[in-house]
């Protein structure tokens, strides 16, 4: 959106509404008809998936930037849920104005060609990663994308993951148990590559968790 002209900021702001919601709301529900989706501009938002079994699990965590919901020019069933982890806004673009924007604004058809192609590549890595790699492997892969999308960095140069991430939801995205996840998450506090709470991470060796995450 940052090649649009304020001008064309201006039409393009007619067509969107601005939604918020309160932590743990609900933002969608999978299986429910969604009518459109939604531009995060503050706050994180929990994105999960029931499996056959009937549990929830954490498949992403979106940060401003993120859309979440289905791209369609009509209506469509929402594949996932979505809930707001903290105080969260975003910008709701109607499915029936989807066909208009993409046509009418060029600049901003390619930013979301471009966040779809991130999610088919993002999907098929994790694909992979569960045939190929270890726990520890895919949790070290977790943890890097989350700094790399909503790190920041501290003083003593650790990088603290700017959202409330759960074991459940680390598990989740890497495709393992909770309890898999907390024993590779041990692992890796023991060898000084991070620190953890109850619901934060803190990155503390970069380099060095990339080199698990990579198999050195």
């Amino acid at each position: 959106m940052g090649e649009l002209t304020p001008q064309q900021h201006l039409e393009l702001d007619e067509k969107l509404s601005a939604w918020s919601w309160a932590d743990n709301d609900p933002i969608l529900l999978a299986g429910e008809e969604s009518e459109g989706s939604y531009l995060i501009v503050a706050g994180r938002v929990r994105v999960t998936r029931d499996t056959v079994d009937g549990k929830e699990i954490t498949v992403d965590v979106a940060a401003p930037g993120d859309v979440i919901g289905p791209l369609h020019t009509s209506t469509a069933e929402a594949m996932d849920s979505a809930w707001a982890m903290d105080t969260t806004c975003a910008l709701y673009l109607p499915a029936r104005a989807l066909g208009d924007v993409v046509t009418d604004y060029p600049a901003f058809a390619v930013s979301l060609l471009q966040m779809q192609q991130e999610r088919l590549a993002a999907s098929r890595t994790r694909e992979v990663d569960q045939a190929t790699k270890t726990v520890e492997q895919r949790v070290a892969a977790v943890l890097l994308d989350l700094d790399e999308r909503m790190g920041q960095v501290r003083s003593d140069g650790s990088h603290l993951i700017q959202a409330r991430v759960r074991r459940d939801d680390i598990a989740g995205m890497a495709g393992t148990t909770i309890e898999s996840a907390s024993r590779a998450m041990t692992r890796l506090r023991k060898r000084g590559l991070v620190d953890a709470g109850r619901e934060w991470v803190a990155i503390t060796d970069a380099a060095g968790l990339r080199d698990v995450a990579e198999g050195g």
